[in-house]
């Protein structure tokens, strides 16, 4: 039970936000709900959905998402349609767990968001998670819905994912 909490409780750190005071909080579906901008430069500008109990929650879960897609799913339309880590996000998140909870804990994914143009949102009912103590729930929740352009300056993203041996010089 210990090791499955050892690893539940990082990911639940990037995947859920508290709603209250208390104990419960709320995952809202990991989807990949971006639409590919632009790639000039180093810089990729994606529009992504965030979701949060206020703007600037709904806003950082929105850059997540920017960079867990381009990590494990890859861009749709761009140059960088394949992921740069891997397409098994369980497995690549198992391997290098002190990475990614450095990276996503610690907020190290900032360093790579050049800017973040906030768009819109607005309130919604959402399908999300509800944890407490011993349960998890599915049910309809009020989150805001927020729409940001996040712009990632890739080559050095590269370069840190390569330097902490995440991915090989050319993929993964």
């Amino acid at each position: 039970m210990t090791n499955k909490l050892n690893y539940i409780l990082p990911l639940l750190f990037i995947l859920f936000l508290n709603i209250s005071c208390g104990s419960k909080q709320v995952a809202f579906f990991p989807t990949s709900e971006l639409t590919y901008q632009s790639y000039t430069g180093d810089i990729l500008n994606v529009r992504v959905l965030g979701y949060g109990v206020n703007e600037n929650a709904a806003i950082e879960d929105a850059q997540i998402r920017a960079i867990e897609t381009l990590f494990f799913r890859g861009i749709p339309n761009s140059s960088i349609s394949k992921p740069l880590v891997s397409y098994n996000e369980k497995t690549a998140k198992q391997k290098n767990p002190a990475y990614f909870n450095e990276f996503f804990g610690s907020k190290k994914f900032l360093t790579y968001i050049s800017e973040s143009i906030f768009v819109g949102g607005q309130k919604q009912k959402v399908i999300a998670t509800k944890i407490n103590k011993k349960q998890a729930k599915q049910e309809m929740v009020d989150a805001l819905v927020v729409a940001v352009d996040v712009l990632i300056n890739v080559k050095p993203l590269r370069k840190d994912l390569e330097q902490n041996n995440i991915i090989r010089k050319f993929g993964f």
